[in-house]
């Protein structure tokens, strides 16, 4: 599947970024992001942003496209990208960075994931919350991964506008999806959260789950230490923060509403890291 990389400007812990990367990936450098991707030798297909952060603006014969805008503007630089880019070339986005250092910046980060991944499954295209500025409801990618050195975060969206289960009766089905990949039947959107996204088995890896819409229903994880059977959360719950991996990945059925994951490494992984 076509995927886009985003590498922006601010990257925690030591994520290797070189070994993220895909011969046949299209590479998007925001702001300081064209250095640190140049200091790795990773040469990008374009490069966008204010250049507010970056030592100075890269030159105009650089020898790639690069979108300029001034710092006075509407969106942040990621969001500029995520306009940029199209959905239907670039289905996929793993978004390297973005998360820690500026508290704003990552709220920002994790709201737009909400507002730019497509709904799954049985839910309409046009559920669940979206930024305002996000005027097309079809431009939404299928997956948008956020990830650095300990952390990785992904959206799950399902279910109607109006915040009400989609109507299908139907049990979770047993068998697992593929990685990320929602099954398109009528019934739950079903996601597997594999602990191989942050190269473990699962033994040194969190994952949470938290409500971006104010309600989700149907919930429904297996093979996870702690498991749910048609739950409901609401939006400022912690009843499902720092959950663990029983054996390979979790699996998670979601009748309604939009839900964050997030995988975050134990401290005996960055420790064995040497981070």
């Amino acid at each position: 599947m076509p995927r886009a990389v985003i590498i922006t400007s601010w990257i925690e812990y030591d994520p290797d970024l070189c070994s993220l990367l895909r011969e046949d990936d299209y590479i998007v450098c925001l702001d300081r992001g064209y250095e640190i991707a140049a200091s790795l030798g990773i040469t990008p297909d374009l490069i966008l942003g204010d250049f507010d952060s970056a030592q100075a603006a890269p030159p105009e014969d650089i020898g790639v496209p690069v979108l300029r805008y001034p710092p006075e503007k509407d969106y942040t630089d990621l969001e500029l990208a995520l306009r940029v880019l199209d959905p239907k070339d670039w289905p996929d986005l793993l978004i390297i960075g973005g998360l820690g250092g500026r508290l704003d910046h990552t709220v920002a980060n994790i709201q737009m994931l909400a507002g730019y991944t497509a709904a799954s499954g049985s839910a309409p295209a046009e559920s669940g919350p979206r930024p305002e500025e996000n005027e097309d409801p079809e431009h939404c990618f299928r997956r948008i991964l956020i990830r650095d050195g300990r952390n990785l975060c992904f959206a799950v969206r399902a279910g109607g506008a109006d915040g009400s289960a989609p109507g299908s009766e139907a049990e979770p089905a047993a068998g697992p999806s593929s990685g990320l990949e929602a099954d398109p039947a009528p019934g739950p959107v079903h996601v597997s959260i594999d602990p191989a996204l942050m190269g473990t088995d699962g033994k040194d890896c969190y994952f949470s789950l938290f409500p971006l819409s104010g309600e989700c229903g149907g919930l429904t994880l297996r093979g996870a230490k702690y498991t749910l059977e048609e739950a409901v959360i609401n939006i400022g719950s912690s009843l499902c923060t720092s959950n663990e991996f029983t054996e390979g990945p979790a699996e998670l059925f979601l009748r309604y509403g939009t839900l964050l994951v997030v995988l975050t490494l134990k401290e005996t992984a960055l420790t064995s890291k040497g981070v």
